[in-house]
């Protein structure tokens, strides 16, 4: 009796432990079938199927209106080229704050954003991926399949850019642990992206 007893209580630990291991992806029900990606001047639907296995994800608020945005993308275009084909794990996502659709896919298609977005109408009833704003942008919010913040432009309500998680993803694609959101903010390039505009 006691060696079944003992041999039910290893079978649940190990249950247990995969479970743990194979968290629930519970960020993409919240965006799936809203995305869109950038095809010239308009968008089109995005096929967002493959992003339910993805294990981190970042939210780019920004918006052509912007100019510390408009500063701050052309250097997230160039790290997103260099490191998305070494992280087949990862999605960018962009969360427009344009005053139109059109005006959200001028945006794209002009700095060259290669990524999905959630589609214009959607803002609304999207909360799963509006939540993490912060009060200003550019903001970038980096987040782990289940939803935790791993990194973000703003630290106990203070704005230290979206810079700051760039270096923090990095670290943490590469392997390097979970980045704590309060590490101070690299301020070389920052100056323009000290303030967030509204």
């Amino acid at each position: 009796m006691k060696t079944n007893f003992l041999y039910m209580a290893v079978a649940a630990a190990l249950l247990a432990g995969a479970g743990a291991l194979q968290a629930d992806n519970t960020v993409y029900p919240g965006f799936k079938g809203k995305l869109v990606e950038s095809k010239g001047r308009k968008v089109d639907k995005f096929d967002d199927a493959a992003l339910a296995q993805s294990k981190y994800y970042a939210i780019y608020y920004s918006a052509s209106w912007c100019g510390p945005c408009r500063a701050f993308t052309p250097d997230l275009v160039r790290w997103y080229k260099r490191n998305k084909s070494k992280n087949p794990q990862f999605e960018l996502i962009f969360v427009s704050s344009d005053r139109s659709a059109e005006d959200m896919a001028a945006y794209m298609k002009e700095d060259g954003m290669d990524w999905p977005a959630l589609a214009f109408d959607n803002k609304k009833d999207t909360p799963g991926l509006t939540k993490y704003s912060g009060r200003g942008i550019p903001c970038l919010v980096f987040i782990d399949e289940t939803g935790k913040v791993l990194s973000d432009s703003y630290v106990d309500g203070k704005y230290v850019g979206p810079r700051k998680v760039l270096e923090d993803m990095e670290k943490i694609l590469k392997g390097g642990g979970a980045a704590g959101t309060s590490s101070s903010s690299s301020t070389s390039g920052l100056d323009s992206l000290k303030k967030p505009a509204n």
